[in-house]
């Protein structure tokens, strides 16, 4: 009986994970670049259960329905011990790319870019931009909603600098008008003065084979265990990447997809609450029975 409660336990903090990772997807619904979370609910490892007595030792009588093989254990069946959350594995799915013709909002789009074969599965890599995290290491992250600092330096929504193909934070010159910044689709950055056009720098695009590798720091930004490789040729025709100023990837949520989840997982909550109840009605009566009987 008490692994009936072990078993819905742990189906209402399995799904319990779930409701949170569909919580910060509906949150994040409107934040450019954002990658939604699935989460993996897996069953614990089932057990086989065998009687390893089938005779009873003194008469020497089989138990009724047990083989009369001595020695040998019989079959008794499978058991379930519930299940849990093994992980949240971010989508990398394309995001739909919204026009805001502001001149510092860029989008990677890589829709085209080729699938891979990794261990026998299919899987297509991801482009992301590359930038500096506070310690100094290299994050990635698809929002490329950005704006200038006071420094110079171009700068994420969430403040941290972008790097370039040379690893080093992209700073611009004073005096450099945002609308003067052209952006090209294999990420060089042109200023435009009258006739004069001058290069300030490229935008570092890294390529993750392997996506569900990178591990998610906490909102829009993942970190690598290995730097990942840059492209060298981004926006060039076969490579499947290229990069579009004046629009932002939207995130891939879909809000009214998600919320049918998180009306369903809340019904599987109530249901294992349920089985929860009974099972503690059953053991108040079975505690009534026996102190009469004590």
């Amino acid at each position: 009986m008490l692994r009936g409660l072990y078993n819905a336990a742990s189906g209402m903090y399995s799904l319990e994970r779930r409701q949170e990772a569909l919580a910060d997807n509906l949150a994040n619904v409107q934040t450019p670049g954002y990658k939604k979370d699935d989460t993996v609910l897996k069953a614990f490892p089932e057990m086989l259960i065998k009687r390893i007595r089938d005779f009873d030792g003194a008469a020497n009588v089989p138990v009724a329905g047990a083989p009369q093989i001595p020695g040998q254990p019989m079959t008794i069946g499978g058991l379930y011990n519930g299940v849990y959350a093994q992980e949240r594995i971010p989508s990398f799915q394309q995001g739909a790319l919204l026009q805001t013709d502001l001149p510092l909002d860029v989008a990677i789009n890589d829709q085209e870019i080729p699938m891979q074969t990794i261990n026998g599965r299919q899987v297509k890599p991801a482009a992301l931009f590359t930038v500096q995290l506070p310690d100094g290491t290299v994050g990635y992250t698809r929002n490329g909603k950005w704006d200038v600092d006071a420094n110079g330096n171009l700068v994420t929504a969430d403040g941290y600098r972008v790097l370039g193909v040379n690893g080093q934070p992209i700073q611009l010159a004073n005096g450099i008008r945002k609308e003067d910044l052209k952006i090209m689709p294999d990420g060089q950055i042109l200023v435009q003065a009258g006739n004069q056009t001058t290069t300030v720098g490229r935008i570092g695009i890294a390529l993750a084979q392997n996506p569900f590798d990178l591990r998610r720091l906490g909102g829009n930004v993942y970190q690598a265990a290995a730097p990942l490789p840059l492209m060298q040729n981004p926006g060039a025709a076969g490579s499947g990447v290229s990069l579009q100023q004046g629009f932002i990837e939207q995130s891939n949520v879909d809000a009214g997809q998600t919320m049918a989840d998180m009306m369903q997982t809340v019904r599987g909550y109530e249901a294992n609450q349920k089985v929860i109840d009974v099972y503690n009605q059953s053991l108040q009566q079975l505690y009534s029975v026996g102190k009469l009987n004590g």
